[in-house]
């Protein structure tokens, strides 16, 4: 029941997270933003994460996770309401600030007590369920969104938003003696903790290599295609569409996860996923269908929907017993720390090259994850 409670908690603030990244992002192009300035209003998402993930970890390998988990809901549920009622591009960034830095505290606090819930035979499908919430997330979010736009403008939807956001905290309070506090023992956590000691392992560096490419793929998906579409006249609720069948292939990858990793590994299915989105990244720029975008957002989220579950669990067992919670928040820093680096790097790339070149580097990344967990894969054996 622990764990069914966690799986429904995460999936319900997952759909309002995925709603968000489209409303911004758009919202962003209403006022104004320049591609530049887009990609600058992404790394606010990422900036306090960044900063601050470790020492989350630390702290929810300490202290009661449902504390944390209330605080990430209260800040971001408090954050949507900055844009309703002041609708300006300065505002937009203060609030996407806010909401990287509360969203981060839940996401630690209900991952680590997500892999606390598991055994090692029952963690790659207990993080695959909970990436099939995002996945369901990424569809529901972003299609809602747009067609909340298109009827009600954006500082409506904001306000929608922060409602839907506030019952999360509704499920928490209700469910509050069921879910587990996640502290551990004085004597496994006790000592000096030093970040270098988990980079020296090398499974720990593998995941948060990879990590690092699937989320840079992540974010330039989330930042260019709502973008890219908006540069071929599409409509709001038509790019949620779109970025919605980037949510469905998710299910689908995830759905599989557990079957194909039990007979190949996670590296393999990795290697192979990767390199489908590297070539879908490839085509998006020669492609001015909104179906052909919605079929190759599809393929992209089949490649890309493996990676954040894999990397979990990777990150999550190569961390030493009593700093599980400090592993997944050092694959959350890398994440967040690919939203302060990469969108205002590929912003300035885009405003000077165009959006193409973007989308293509994306691929080469890709590529690059691909041949780095094929190597790892043909050491293994």
């Amino acid at each position: 029941m622990p764990l069914v409670l966690v799986l429904l908690l995460s999936s319900t603030v997952f759909i309002t997270l995925k709603g968000q990244r489209v409303l911004s992002t758009l919202f962003g192009v209403e006022l104004g933003a320049t591609p530049l300035q887009m990609g600058v209003l992404f790394a606010m998402n990422g900036l306090f994460p960044f900063l601050l993930a470790v020492t989350a970890g630390r702290i929810a390998d300490r202290l009661d996770n449902r504390i944390i988990m209330y605080g990430g809901i209260a800040g971001y549920a408090g954050c949507l309401l900055l844009p309703h009622f002041f609708p300006t591009l300065p505002m937009l960034y203060v609030a996407v600030a806010i909401s990287g830095l509360s969203s981060m505290l839940f996401v630690v606090a209900s991952q680590h007590l997500l892999g606390m819930l598991s055994s090692a035979q029952t963690r790659t499908r207990n993080f695959s369920y909970y990436s099939l919430g995002e996945s369901a997330a990424a569809i529901i979010g972003p299609v809602s969104i747009g067609f909340s736009i298109d009827a009600s403008r954006f500082q409506a939807t904001y306000l929608y938003l922060a409602i839907f956001t506030a019952s999360c905290a509704l499920i928490l309070a209700a469910a509050h003696r069921r879910i587990p506090a996640g502290t551990r023992p004085a004597s496994e956590t006790a000592g000096p903790h030093r970040m270098a000691d988990l980079l020296k392992l090398p499974a720990m560096r593998n995941a948060l290599l990879t990590n690092g490419v699937v989320m840079s793929s992540l974010d330039l998906f989330n930042l260019y295609m709502p973008v890219y579409g908006r540069s071929l006249g599409f409509s709001a609720s038509t790019i949620g569409l779109i970025i919605g069948a980037f949510g469905a292939a998710g299910i689908v990858t995830r759905l599989a996860i557990p079957p194909i990793t039990s007979r190949w590994g996670e590296r393999a299915m990795l290697a192979w996923a990767l390199g489908l989105a590297a070539v879908a990244f490839a085509i998006v720029p020669f492609t001015t269908s909104a179906l052909l975008l919605g079929v190759i957002a599809f393929f992209i989220g089949l490649g890309l929907g493996c990676g954040q579950p894999l990397s979990m669990v990777l990150a999550y067992n190569a961390a030493p017993k009593g700093r599980q919670a400090e592993g997944i928040a050092m694959r959350l820093a890398v994440s967040y720390g690919s939203h302060v680096v990469i969108p205002p790097l590929f912003g300035a790339f885009g405003a000077v090259l165009g959006l193409s070149p973007v989308f293509w580097t994306c691929g080469v990344l890709l590529t690059t994850g691909s041949w780095l967990n094929r190597r790892t894969t043909a050491k293994q054996n």
